[in-house]
């Protein structure tokens, strides 16, 4: 059932560009609607977290999620570290709860169906607040992550808010980051929603460019995939963004 935010009925609201963001609590950020956006309806919302030493745009340009599908039916935010240099990390995560105020504030968004997603640092920081900010997020899709010492990624240790359907994507032989942390990751959402180590293979991602497995007896509702690929982008190092991406997070996500 939908949960319609208080931006809902606002009209005009500011969305900023990547030439003239917008700021909360240091941070820029912007935000693209959706073609034909109606301030009575209420949408799906991704935060979308660039990679470290990017230009804001980076997501916008690269995760995939200006193409046809989400274009039309989802509220796409970008933000950009404080820090660019330093990418996210554990300073950036009180940020969150005031841009995520700020956005369903000025758009009429479905809280019920909130996402996040990035890549690298990006991709630490979704996996944080999939757990931090579980009661926002209906779920998170982190890629190539690294440990953050301040969040482990021991379900036990940490006081997560809920739970989330999360997608862990992480190249099998990432240079930059090393292949040790998805695992990693993929075992704390395991555990999060109590989910056997027992998997199925996805259907249509099934190749060594994206290489996803659900796992089964999650809790209903919050499934847990896992991608481990080799697709070689961001210089041959399997550190970047895959291709598969866009596609499967888009069709996963858009069931809720």
């Amino acid at each position: 059932m939908a949960e319609p935010s208080s931006g809902c009925g606002k009209s005009g609201p500011q969305t900023g560009s990547s030439g003239s963001p917008l700021m909360v609590s240091g941070h820029q950020y912007y935000v693209k609607l959706p073609t034909g956006y109606d301030a009575s309806k209420s949408y799906p919302a991704i935060f979308v977290f660039n990679p470290t030493n990017n230009p804001i745009d980076w997501a916008e340009k690269n995760a995939g999620f200006e193409g046809s599908g989400p274009k039309e039916a989802w509220i796409r935010i970008y933000p950009h570290p404080a820090n660019p240099q330093n990418g996210w990390g554990a300073n950036d995560v009180s940020f969150f709860q005031p841009l995520y105020d700020q956005i369903t504030g000025s758009f009429c968004v479905d809280k019920a169906r909130v996402f996040a997603t990035g890549e690298s640092s990006g991709g630490d920081f979704s996996s944080i607040l999939g757990c931090e900010h579980a009661d926002k997020l209906r779920a998170v899709a982190p890629c190539a992550t690294k440990n953050v010492g301040q969040y482990p990624l021991n379900a036990s240790q940490r006081k997560c808010t809920g739970q989330v359907t999360s997608v862990v994507i992480h190249g099998k032989n990432d240079s930059v980051v090393g292949p040790e942390n998805g695992p990693k990751t993929r075992d704390f959402y395991v555990a999060l929603n109590h989910c056997q180590m027992t998997t199925m293979p996805v259907s249509g991602y099934t190749d060594t460019l994206s290489n996803c497995l659900m796992h089964q007896g999650c809790d209903a509702g919050f499934p847990v995939y896992w991608c481990q690929h080799t697709d070689p982008n961001y210089s041959n190092t399997n550190h970047g963004w895959p291709a598969f991406a866009p596609k499967f997070i888009w069709s996963l996500f858009s069931t809720y």
